[in-house]
């Protein structure tokens, strides 16, 4: 008999395949910089309405983006009364639709669907980490079921996640004005997001969530270094993932540079910083940052495939790593 909680989620990739399906007949190429849809992967900071890197589409265009991605954390953590294990996977496949209103205005919707089990990148990445002599920390040290987030202070914020889990991801949306000035943009922005599901507030705390930033950005085709840059904050809701420790307001700061090695093909790096969630003594609770590696393959029908991996830029206080691959269509 099929399980009931994963009805929706199958309901969820269906029409994340249909809209990818006819999104060909619908979008259109961006002269932007090599944003990625990403943002911290930590639950603890994944379940916010952080905002994704900004919106990039060519006036009057549409575009679409669908984002698979894998991250593996294994960390325990000792910390006064806190105590906090995080052992398991998260697997999400993200899909976000853009239009751009003429130059001025552009309007994004992203939402997703994630997967938290045992994963299967724990044995790689403890390979890699051998073959070029760096430190496991608490890879293989951790006695867990392989899928387990359990946090505890011991004054009555606690969160505990031990089961295999499927769901929708908190829908976020991203409205801005736009200032093309030559070779780049302004863009004044605004972040909302919306909960969608009561599976765990590790996956949506149920606030609603806003933010205001301000961003710029190249628009010139031509260049050879696109680039962008953005820094804001968020004002939390009513959240019911720690709400005991919760800080009202979050700022981040996000930068993109690229490099295009030859037509048709660049090399990225994202760097992504947010404040911290919570008023903890945890690194992973704490503020956070992360790069993010990618190279792209431009293709002359106009979709671009992107691939590429994340790391934990401030050691212990995002997840471990994430590995990516990214159509924009």
């Amino acid at each position: 008999m099929v399980d009931a909680t994963l009805r929706p989620d199958r309901r969820t990739a269906a029409r994340f395949a249909l809209l990818a399906a006819f999104a060909p007949a619908i979008a259109a190429a961006d002269e932007g910089a090599p944003w990625l849809l990403y943002r911290d992967a930590n639950p603890f900071a994944a379940a916010s309405g952080l905002p994704f890197a900004p919106a990039s589409a060519a006036a009057d265009a549409w575009r679409v983006d669908v984002v698979a991605s894998a991250s593996n954390t294994e960390l325990a953590f000792d910390r006064g009364s806190e105590h906090l294990l995080y052992d398991g996977e998260f697997h999400e496949a993200r899909i976000a639709v853009t239009h751009a209103f003429g130059d001025r205005w552009i309007a994004r919707a992203t939402i997703g669907a994630i997967a938290f089990d045992d994963g299967f990148l724990d044995d790689f990445i403890e390979d890699w980490h051998r073959a070029f002599g760096l430190d496991n920390g608490d890879r293989g040290q951790i006695a867990s079921s392989g899928h387990v987030i359990a946090y505890d202070d011991g004054a009555g914020d606690r969160i505990t996640l031990d089961r295999t889990l499927h769901a929708a991801t908190p829908l976020l949306v991203d409205v801005a004005w736009r200032l093309p000035t030559g070779t780049h943009e302004w863009q004044v922005g605004a972040t909302l997001k919306l909960p969608t599901t009561h599976a765990s507030p590790l996956v949506d705390d149920r606030a609603v969530d806003a933010s205001l930033w301000l961003a710029a950005q190249s628009t010139d085709a031509t260049t050879r270094l696109p680039w962008g840059v953005r820094a804001g904050a968020m004002r939390r809701g009513d959240t019911e993932l720690l709400p005991n420790r919760a800080n009202d307001v979050v700022p981040f700061a996000d930068a993109t540079f690229g490099y295009v090695l030859r037509p048709g093909w660049d090399v990225a790096a994202q760097l992504q910083w947010h404040g911290a969630l919570y008023d903890s003594a945890i690194p992973l609770l704490d503020d956070a940052a992360t790069l993010a590696l990618s190279s792209a393959w431009h293709a002359k029908a106009g979709w671009t495939l992107r691939a590429g991996l994340v790391e934990d830029a401030i050691a212990k206080h995002a997840q471990d790593v994430t590995f990516f691959l990214s159509l924009t269509l």
